[in-house]
């Protein structure tokens, strides 16, 4: 019955019915234990994992995740998984959210944390996804971390595309399930990891595969025999153009060029352009652009438009089409890569086996070494002439089609660093800096910056830029994402290269330069100009248009010209709220505030399935967790000299009110409400003073030291642990996100009431 109600759901959606694999997963939810892994070719649906978690949602299988987080390590291919996800929801009529995490800013919209208790896609990389998880949040204040980590760490569905790809982040994860599980009294929530590949790896034991049912299924039968003869040629660089000009001059439309270093696909771009249509697409673009880019190539090279008559094009591209984005190329030209990317590459030729029989080369670049190890490209190139025949005068061609590709070489296999107990410890303290590459990439990878470009600075001197960006700060839509090494060649003055992989080793011969002496750096919550040698993972720069360093299709280090300022243009509109509840502009009084974030709380805990006793417990944190700003010196800062107390003051000068009053700078109300409440429940008394993400595990101490002593707060640090280990990392932090997101959510509904009694008002 749930088999055919899939089947039936499914090509409601799509109009077409879906696989075998696809229905067998569908089983596989119907009874709450998904695989771990999808071993699955190309070609064959795998995006399909939304439809069934949706379904299961929609058939109301009980231990559904609430949120699927789908990770894939190419930004561009985010846009594509969460305009997939988007259209699902249209179609199937389903309410829930589509996010988009693919940058140094984050989402660009975080409303949808104000529903926790609803269905949610987020569509992500890698770093975002591991940064979250492991406390980190890139893109996000140090102190709203903890709520990222809850969110990710409970009721959630990791879904990793390209799974290969990544093997130091799936052994991360791996520990990250042991660990949740260690918990004394955890926090019930489903959670899971489902990886997915062409490429088998690793040890893992409940695998879904293609059946023989699948193999017989007219359209992926078709998809799994086309042939795809591919030319090896042991050649220069300017072969891949000279190749693609052969091919297109044979009678291909659409001609994909696929290399591995951005300067190489701008010496291509320039060749090819001199031809005929060309476009480039390199994942080292800022979204706004990419996305109209996006389009621009959906419409011309994706799938389904051969028998649209489509016109001739040249597509130049990174590693970043190599997974997930829906193209479908007459022929195919491919500079040698490790065998696993030619693989996904050739996915992108006749992907739907409509031609037949199709036409590609391999060019071997002689001094190509990076980003990929020489012992990988040699093992490919081995792999390519063992398989190959002698064709007339083409030489040695190999057939690269899904069915006839056979066993491929290992590869390296990276491992991750080894997440304990006590690393735990380090990294879900806000406060601490520490650098997660190592469990997230393994060895020492290059770690990545993002850059913006403001034409306002050209206006000002550099002494008045932090000002100026901490009132129309960076957003996430206008953001490139650059290796961090590249970033500082580049501003040196020095030549500088880059690959579209989310994580490459540095070039061996990285030796850097003379640096500017200062840029201006964005942290999410300040500016500041900083020595360059200071830069950090995932630090934004924001330089002035004038910079240069950017075109249409992205990164171009050798352009001089002024950059578009999408800011000062409106193509990117500031979010309507991003997880600051701090700043408001209508007075709240502080009893009606404290009910209200109680209720909330209550009202999401329930929403997401916990224990009553733990409803209760958020609802009794919600109504307590403001009662320090009863201080007399708080309420004179926020603007009460009389009447009923406050909890949000209105529009009013913070810094002079704070002055007058003669409350401290750095004086915590939390550590106040705990001080007035010693007889509280340990959790309650907890929840109450981290609810704005201080106090794990320490208080501070100054600037009050007499009220630090009045909170008992030389016993925070032991409360916290006993906590973390009652609940473990995640749960304690999923219930600190709770409350914040009720805390939040309430404060919305109240500036926005506000707001529109005031329209009302005016009127």
């Amino acid at each position: 019955m749930q088999k055919q109600y899939f089947a039936d759901f499914y090509e409601g959606v799509h109009g077409y019915a879906p696989f075998p694999w696809q229905v067998r997963l569908a089983e596989r939810a119907a009874m709450g234990v998904w695989p771990d892994a999808l071993n699955l070719p190309t070609s064959s649906g795998k995006t399909a994992v939304l439809d069934v978690w949706l379904w299961a949602h929609a058939a109301g299988i009980p231990g559904t995740p609430r949120r699927l987080y789908y990770v894939i390590d190419r930004r561009l291919l985010v846009d594509a998984v969460a305009d997939y996800a988007q259209d699902l929801f249209e179609r199937s009529g389903a309410v829930g959210n589509v996010v988009r995490l693919r940058g140094g800013m984050g989402a660009t919209e975080d409303t949808w944390m104000l529903n926790p208790g609803g269905l949610t896609v987020i569509s992500t990389t890698l770093d975002q996804l591991g940064s979250r998880l492991l406390c980190r949040a890139y893109g996000s204040s140090r102190w709203t971390a903890p709520v990222h980590a809850g969110l990710v760490g409970n009721d959630a569905l990791i879904v990793i595309d390209e799974a290969h790809l990544v093997e130091p982040f799936r052994q991360t994860l791996q520990r990250v399930a042991r660990f949740r599980r260690q918990a004394t009294q955890p926090v019930a929530t489903p959670w899971h990891v489902l990886t997915m590949t062409a490429t088998p790896f690793g040890s893992t034991v409940d695998v879904l595969a293609l059946s023989d049912a699948d193999k017989a299924h007219p359209l992926l039968n078709r998809r799994l025999t086309a042939s795809k003869q591919a030319r090896l040629l042991n050649g220069k660089s300017s072969d891949l153009a000279t190749e693609a000009i052969r091919l297109r001059d044979g009678g291909a439309g659409v001609v994909g060029i696929v290399v591995n270093m951005v300067d190489t696909a701008r010496e291509v771009y320039r060749t090819l352009s001199a031809k005929g249509e060309c476009l480039l697409v390199i994942g080292r673009a800022r979204p706004v652009e990419r996305d109209l880019l996006a389009l621009e190539i959906m419409a011309r090279a994706g799938t389904g438009t051969r028998g649209q008559g489509r016109a001739p094009l040249y597509v130049v591209a990174t590693q970043t089409i190599e997974v997930g984005l829906d193209l479908d190329f007459d022929a195919l030209v491919s500079e040698l890569a490790p065998v696993s990317a030619l693989r996904q590459r050739f996915g992108r030729l006749d992907r739907l086996g409509e031609l037949g029989t199709s036409h590609a080369s391999v060019v071997k670049v002689p001094a190509a070494k990076w980003p990929y190890a020489k012992e990988q490209l040699d093992d490919a190139w081995t792999w390519l002439e063992a398989r190959a025949i002698k064709v007339g005068k083409l030489a040695k061609v190999a057939d690269m089609g899904i069915g006839a590709q056979g066993a491929t070489p290992a590869e390296p296999v990276l491992r991750s660093a080894v997440l304990g107990w006590p690393d735990l410890a380090l990294l879900f303290d806000p406060a601490m800096t520490i650098d997660i590459t190592p469990y997230l990439h393994g060895e020492k990878r290059s770690t990545e910056a993002f850059v913006a470009w403001r034409s306002a600075l050209d206006t000002l001197p550099p002494d008045a830029w932090a000002e100026a960006m901490e009132a129309s700060p960076p957003l996430g839509l206008e953001l490139m994402p650059i290796p961090l090494h590249t970033l500082k060649r580049w501003l040196s003055g020095a030549e500088s290269v880059a690959s579209d992989l989310e994580s490459t080793p540095e070039p061996e011969d990285f030796k850097p330069r003379t640096l500017p002496a200062q840029v201006l750096r964005w942290d999410g919550e300040s500016a500041e100009l900083v020595e360059v040698s200071a830069l950090r993972t995932s630090d934004t720069v924001v330089l002035p248009a004038s910079a240069g360093g950017c075109d249409r299709f992205g990164w171009y280090p050798q352009s001089k010209a002024v950059v578009r300022d999408l800011f000062e243009e409106g193509l990117v509109t500031v979010p309507s709220w991003t997880g600051s509840n701090e700043r408001t502009r209508w007075a709240v009084g502080l009893a009606d505030h404290m009910a209200g974030v109680g209720k909330a709380a209550a009202h999401f805990a329930d929403a997401c399935g916990l224990p009553s006793d733990m409803v209760a417990q958020l609802n009794e944190a919600g109504r307590l967790h403001d009662l320090g700003k009863n201080d007399p010196r708080f309420q004179l800062m926020l603007g009460a000299f009389d009447g009923p107390l406050l909890a949000k003051s209105g529009s009013h000068e913070v810094a002079v009110a704070r002055k007058l009053a003669g409350l401290p700078r750095g004086w915590r109300h939390e550590l106040a409400s705990v001080a007035q409440r010693l007889d509280l429940d340990p959790l309650v008394r907890y929840l109450v003073g981290s609810h704005h993400g201080r106090g794990r595990p320490w208080q501070p101490a100054t600037p009050d030291p007499q009220l630090w002593h009045q909170a008992q707060a030389s016993h925070w640090p032991t409360l916290a642990a006993d906590l973390q280990n009652r609940y473990g990392f995640w749960g304690l932090c999923y219930l600190e996100a709770i409350l914040r997101l009720g805390d939040w959510a309430r404060s919305v509904e109240e500036q926005t009431t506000a707001q529109h009694q005031d329209a009302q008002d005016a009127a």
